[in-house]
């Protein structure tokens, strides 16, 4: 192959114009690059430390919420049942009047009455805040709402009925506050 002047060779081909301009600096050289990507990489680290800052501080707020409610809760559980206590207070009241009636008085009769007009405050209370009585005596023996303490055989009731009632057993809204203590007829 023959050398020909106008021909460029391997060695010297022609160059096109992206080189040209790197080559003549009108575009940015690698170490600007570099550069540039070094500031995103700041701004992109600055982003995600913010980042970091406002999720602590969405933890540590939701953190103090949470403690605020069970502080809260704590308290309405505290004092739930203030409303029935203070219901209940009137009732006190009678009770410390009628027993300083009875030492002043050896009239029975009187503090019986009394006794019964406080106990009717006491059921209409108690019934406000949906306390009702378990009916037990002549009804068949059910262990959800009765505790059986013993057996009798005194009574013409069929087997399994409860005889005798020991202490009073309570619902509350239609769930056993307490069950009744009661005798059950043996069978």
């Amino acid at each position: 192959m023959a050398f020909c002047a106008d021909e460029p060779t391997e060695t010297e081909q022609p160059i096109d114009n992206a080189d040209a301009q790197t080559a003549s600096g009108d575009v940015e050289n690698p170490a600007s690059e570099l550069l540039n990507h070094d500031e995103q990489i700041a701004a992109l680290k600055q982003r995600v430390d913010q980042a970091e800052k406002a999720l602590l501080y969405a933890q540590a707020e939701f953190q103090t919420i949470r403690r605020r409610m069970e502080d809260q809760a704590v308290t309405e559980r505290k004092f739930a049942s203030a409303e029935l206590v203070k219901s209940l207070l009137p009732i006190l009241d009678s009770f410390e009047r009628a027993l300083a009636a009875a030492e002043k008085e050896a009239n029975s009769e009187s503090l019986i009455a009394g006794l019964r007009s406080i106990m009717k405050q006491m059921h209409t209370q108690l019934e406000k805040a949906g306390v009702k009585p378990i009916d037990s005596i002549g009804m068949e023996f059910d262990a959800r709402l009765h505790e059986a303490l013993g057996y009798t055989e005194d009574t013409d009731l069929p087997a399994n009925t409860v005889a005798e009632e020991i202490q009073r057993g309570y619902f509350m809204h239609d769930r056993v506050l307490r069950p009744a203590l009661v005798k059950v007829k043996a069978g």
